[in-house]
């Protein structure tokens, strides 16, 4: 494993990069696998987007379950690692790791047996729900992959190490990009297998990430993950990684189930404007999970500053991370307005109506991104001090007003007033979250809801 970086004497700056830049690698990397598929399966028809991106939302409730673990596992580990309870951090690692395998194999038991009757919700096209369900009942039989090397991930970025989750998910990635288009269309003598394809490829390529963290955790030497016993398994840890994970789930789970209403309420206008929906959100993920990323780094590292009692350096991490964010989702924005057309015709080749679709949404979603990143961040410090609470409750609401919002606005800019209703509500969340936790960290409140967990 590389050698920790130092988060209690480095300068902050210095610090949070370094720790962040290899986790928004990592960060892109997860978003990278969707984007290579919806990149090959855009050259198969709309309807296979419309389809893959249909699925889409139901995985991104599985990623939001997920979270459960990740976070409240790496929220216990960092905060331990910087008491140097190195011991206790090992057995929240543990219970995190079979937490996560119980929930996977529970989802894909669920979507396995009841897929259809959950796709059929969306009112799709017959050969559009048939496809949603093909993809989303093979790529499910994955997700025990793709939780356990969230964990790992989790459980090294808690420790200062951000490189090493980076290196073996990028090798994950290019697994991936080699695999997408020998599946999907039949290249060297394998069977053209369509979205089917795009599907087995990511499970491939997670499998593999999964048993390469494994053998590197095994044969770690160091403080971190030396004599780790997977045997360890704590119901109380559970209970804590829980209450601590929950509102991350609630927030981006709630977000998850709004967007099903909002694909249903675009599916009235027809499979162009779900498509696109699909495949903007997609894009604009790049921006989000890349500060995601950086969410994870300051999580890490006001963990393990609030775990030594370096309060200080909290509140520097506060200034220098909403800074960085907020410059980010400008530069994310600009590009959104120049060049929306160009980007989508990468992902939609073929059909110049999506295109012209496409770059109206990314436009309209371009006002909300500096706001996006600065309450994806502010979440970010308030795991790391464990008010995970007041992030979720923020999220939740602002996510749940974009069905009323809708609403209101569709019958005056159609489909654009959906959009317009995602971009209001990223606005409404980024302010309020940033400015409660400014008062906070200004009155040094570090000591409330679960923050007196131990």
């Amino acid at each position: 494993m590389k050698k920790n970086i130092n988060m209690f004497e480095d300068k902050i700056l210095s610090t949070l990069i370094k720790l962040s830049v290899p986790i928004m690698g990592t960060a892109f990397i997860a978003i990278a696998y969707s984007l290579v598929d919806i990149i090959w399966i855009g050259r198969l028809s709309t309807a296979s987007v419309a389809a893959t991106g249909t699925s889409g939302v139901l995985i991104w409730f599985a990623q939001s379950l997920m979270l459960i673990p990740k976070v409240g596992m790496s929220v216990r580990a960092s905060q331990n690692y910087g008491k140097g309870d190195y011991e206790k951090s090992k057995v929240s690692i543990s219970t995190g790791f079979y937490f996560a395998i119980f929930i996977s194999l529970s989802l894909t038991s669920i979507y396995v047996f009841f897929g259809r009757e959950i796709i059929s919700f969306f009112k799709l096209s017959e050969e559009v729900s048939k496809m949603a369900y093909d993809y989303l009942r093979v790529i499910s039989y994955g997700f025990v992959f793709a939780f356990i090397s969230e964990i790992f991930s989790g459980a090294y970025n808690s420790f200062g190490d951000s490189i090493s989750p980076f290196r073996l998910n990028s090798i994950g990635l290019i697994l991936n990009m080699i695999l997408d288009p020998i599946l999907i269309f039949g290249l060297f003598n394998f069977p053209k297998l369509g979205i089917i394809g795009a599907a087995l490829a990511s499970i491939l390529s997670q499998m593999v990430v999964t048993i390469l963290f494994f053998i590197i955790v095994i044969s770690e030497k160091g403080i971190t993950f030396h004599g780790m016993n997977f045997k360890k398994f704590s119901l109380g840890e559970m209970k804590i990684i829980s209450k601590l994970g929950l509102p991350s789930f609630l927030q981006s789970g709630v977000q998850s189930i709004v967007a099903m209403f909002l694909n249903k309420f675009m599916a009235l206008y027809g499979k162009t404007p779900v498509a696109v929906y699909s495949v903007g959100a997609m894009i604009e993920s790049v921006a989000w999970m890349t500060t995601d990323g950086f969410q994870a780094a300051l999580s890490a590292f006001t963990g393990q500053n609030f775990g030594a009692k370096h309060y200080d350096r909290i509140k520097g991490a506060f200034k220098v991370g909403i800074l960085l964010v907020s410059s980010l989702g400008v530069l994310v924005a600009l590009v959104f307005v120049l060049f929306g057309k160009e980007i989508f015709s990468i992902f939609i080749p073929n059909d110049p109506k999506a295109i012209e679709f496409g770059a109206i949404y990314l436009s309209i979603l371009s006002i909300s991104e500096p706001f996006m990143n600065i309450e994806i961040a502010s979440t970010g410090i308030y795991n790391g001090i464990s008010q995970t609470r007041t992030p979720g409750i923020i999220g939740v609401l602002g996510n749940i007003l974009r069905i009323p919002i809708s609403l209101l606005l569709m019958p005056i800019y159609g489909v654009f007033g959906v959009w317009i209703a995602v971009s209001l509500s990223s606005i409404i969340k980024g302010i309020t979250s940033s400015l409660i936790l400014h008062h906070r960290l200004k009155n040094d409140k570090f000591y409330l809801n679960g923050s007196t967990i131990h």
